[in-house]
């Protein structure tokens, strides 16, 4: 399976996906997948098992670590775990301002 016909299957969030079926889905390679996890971009279930699986939200953001990889022809995963972490950070923040405007009922 290609990553642009993975990037069309629908995420079952009830599914726990296997390293190897995230690395099937995003076009990582396992290597990749263990980097994003020491990175702390994605997180196994359990860490400690001998065959991680993953959520739903891991698979996301792994395919969302391939797209910025492809996109800005980045060799090193780690760095593309950096921006990954980056953008998670932005988004939570985005998330705790908007919770922040509602509260005071400002745009």
């Amino acid at each position: 399976m290609t990553p642009e016909s993975a990037d069309a299957l629908f995420i079952d969030d009830t599914h726990v996906y296997s390293t190897s079926e995230v690395v099937r889905i995003t076009g990582l390679g396992s290597a990749d997948v263990a980097v994003l996890v020491e990175c702390g971009a994605i997180a196994p279930q359990d860490p400690r098992a001998p065959h991680w699986t993953f959520a739903a939200w891991s698979v996301d953001v792994a395919r969302r670590a391939r797209t910025l990889r492809d996109e800005f022809a980045l060799d090193d995963v780690h760095t593309v775990a950096v921006i990954v972490r980056y953008e998670q950070r932005v988004r939570s923040l985005e998330r705790e301002l908007a919770r922040m405007h509602a509260r005071v009922g400002s745009p």
